[in-house]
């Protein structure tokens, strides 16, 4: 096929600065969409993910995005939307953009209205749960196509009136070939860990959502000193100093392990470890969870988000209860009292990975929402009403929300005033 056949994708991606879940996912779906059919031109607020893409993409374009009405200052600069509003139209004219591919929420701000006036495809990915006030101010539910990583992601936008034959679900792919690749190291004698011991791991950021304490205190409840149970931890964040407070706190100095931030995860799930375990709070999908089952780990994760559309109870792991440090501390004692049973499910994970999660399978998945749309060229056809509708299914929850708020500020206020008068 000739250059000037291939579809020409614009990916738009808002994040922070680094290369975490949705940022992978995108450079995954990049680097292993068909070359040869379509070129493939980058917009973002990340240099890190550019320079990550910079050998798949034709151009790179990296801006510092604000959000109107969003969470950061400035948070009411017109003049910034109607930049990226103006930018988005010449990167589409520069490039010939045949179709739009929106990797978070956020762009949908300027990008919908982009879409519209310059009759342009948009697909929209949702990668998180976003509140309503979001789904408001980012205009979720004008984009005309979206896609969701799971059923859980897509509950709220379909309670708010957005149409189900507009909405797809595709969970995310790994990169199986190259995971396979990592190789295992001894990593019990390099944190001098008993041969004997029950070992489990848990990866990701080490922030509250993660819910590494809720592992942490399941350790005291089994009693882990006692029965040599150690818990590694992949990953790094805002919280690991308090983790690690808890753990002197709780005399388990011994038995939990921080390894930090480690490019090498499936290789170390690979190096004689029993077993995963997840504490998440919540969770859209569950990455970590696929790379734990890809390395034949039986998996422990709680029933929350989109990870019982990952991990199934008693056939590729055990499903917890949320937030619950007492039930994950049950879940521990099964895999140790049936080893049989973590062995099955743990082969069983790995089947599932390559029937459901590989990268091939992801992105053909997008390719064809790439041709439904190019084929129906749905830019323009959701109203303008689909911004308000919204709204008025939500009344009840918005006025209790104003009410909370309102509540909320006025002992906030009282509160200052007291502060005030104490200080004179």
């Amino acid at each position: 096929m000739s250059k000037s056949k291939k579809t020409t994708l614009l990916f738009v991606h808002y994040g922070d600065n680094w290369i975490r879940g949705s940022e992978v996912c995108l450079i995954n779906l990049i680097k292993s969409i068909n070359h040869q059919k379509y070129r493939c031109i980058l917009w973002c607020n990340q240099q890190c993910l550019a320079d990550e893409v910079n050998k798949q993409v034709e151009a790179a374009y990296v801006t510092p995005f604000t959000l109107l009405l969003g969470w950061d200052s400035p948070r009411f600069s017109l003049s910034n939307w109607f930049q990226f509003y103006q930018q988005g139209k010449q990167i589409i004219k520069s490039h010939n953009i045949d179709l739009i591919h929106c990797n978070s929420a956020a762009p949908c701000q300027w990008m919908n209205l982009v879409a519209r006036h310059t009759q342009i495809p948009l697909v929209t990915h949702l990668h998180t749960q976003y509140p309503l006030r979001d789904r408001l101010s980012l205009g979720i539910h004008l984009s005309p196509k979206l896609v969701t990583v799971s059923d859980a992601i897509s509950q709220n936008v379909l309670t708010d009136g957005y149409k189900k034959e507009q909405l797809t679900t595709i969970p995310n792919g790994i990169n199986t070939t190259k995971l396979n690749t990592q190789h295992k190291i001894d990593l019990r004698a390099q944190l001098g860990i008993d041969k004997d011991a029950y070992v489990l791991a848990t990866s990701g950021s080490l922030i509250h959502r993660k819910g590494v304490d809720l592992l942490i205190d399941s350790l005291v409840l089994v009693d882990a000193v006692t029965l040599n149970i150690h818990l590694v931890i992949i990953g790094e964040g805002e919280e690991r100093a308090n983790l690690e407070a808890q753990v002197r706190r709780l005399k388990l100095t011994n038995n939990v392990h921080f390894l930090g931030e480690q490019s090498n995860v499936v290789g170390l799930l690979k190096s004689d470890i029993n077993a995963y375990i997840s504490g998440a709070r919540d969770e859209a999908f569950g990455l970590a969870l696929i790379e734990a089952s890809l390395a034949q780990l039986p998996v422990i994760a709680p029933m929350v988000g989109g990870i019982p559309e990952v991990i199934t109870h008693y056939e590729t792991g055990f499903l917890t209860q949320p937030n619950d440090s007492e039930s994950f501390a049950k879940a521990i004692m099964v895999f140790i009292q049936n080893p049989h049973l973590a062995s099955r499910l743990g082969k069983k994970g790995k089947e599932t990975v390559y029937r459901y999660f590989t990268l091939s399978q992801y992105a053909q998945q997008f390719e064809n929402i790439y041709e439904e749309q190019l084929i129906n060229n749905q830019s323009h056809t959701q109203p303008l009403w689909a911004a308000i509708k919204p709204i008025f299914n939500n009344l009840t929850y918005i006025s209790k929300l104003f009410v909370r708020n309102h509540i909320a500020s006025h002992f906030r206020s009282n509160d200052d005033l007291s502060k005030e008068a104490h200080h004179e």
